[in-house]
């Protein structure tokens, strides 16, 4: 698993297999944010045993489904509550992390300078830029 950080609370990765929850456990994460919708591929891994191992881990797991390029109000707002109110570190995850980083972008912009996301999102390896726009935006709704 490629592990990266996008802040001091939350970290990213592409979909895990359902023998490296123990990983992530042993690496001390204590929460599991999933934001694959379920049957996006054939090659996903089922979610309910995904939560079943995570919990029984002692993990906390949400799930905020999106498609790629699709992020409501209130999936942002789904996510935000996640991180805020679930035990730290917290990893999130879909098919390759891009969403993952879209949506803490997208919750943390009335928080933190634009650049400062970009910033954090590109040394993650996730390119904001295209979304710059859309987080003025949300930044000035907020």
């Amino acid at each position: 698993m490629d592990i990266k950080p996008l802040d001091d609370r939350l970290f990213v990765t592409a979909q895990p297999r359902l023998d490296e929850l123990e990983q992530l456990a042993e690496q001390g994460f204590r929460t599991i944010i999933s934001n694959r919708p379920r049957g996006e591929s054939d090659d996903q891994p089922d979610p309910d045993a995904l939560k079943a191992k995570a919990e029984s881990l002692g993990m906390v797991w949400h799930e905020v489904p999106v498609k790629p390029g699709k992020y409501s109000q209130q999936d942002i707002a789904a996510f935000a509550d996640a991180l805020e109110l679930s035990p730290t570190p917290v990893i999130g995850f879909c098919r390759t992390g891009t969403r993952v980083a879209h949506l803490w972008a997208y919750s943390q912009v009335s928080h933190r300078p634009i650049s400062e996301l970009v910033g954090a999102a590109k040394s993650a390896g996730y390119d904001l830029e295209p979304l710059r726009e859309s987080l003025e935006n949300q930044a000035n709704d907020n």
